[in-house]
């Protein structure tokens, strides 16, 4: 997976997308993108690469939300 910029701001990125086609639908690609964002992000944290890590956790959890609601 090839990132624009900080996983932060692709985090960022991917979440207001997300809330913002909450109800609307979205291609497979962008959804199969959120999860290599969401795997490489949990690679950054478990490596301790991700610093401050607080506000990481925190985007990706959001993501995972985002991820949950529209799965279920």
């Amino acid at each position: 997976m090839q990132l624009h910029g900080s996983t932060e701001g692709n985090l960022i990125a991917a979440v207001r997308s997300a809330v913002r086609f909450r109800d609307h639908p979205v291609h497979a690609d962008t959804i199969r993108h959120w999860e290599g964002l969401l795997s490489h992000a949990r690679r950054e944290l478990s490596n301790c690469a991700a610093l401050p890590s607080e506000p990481l956790q925190r985007l990706v959890v959001e993501l995972e939300v985002e991820l949950a609601k529209r799965l279920a």
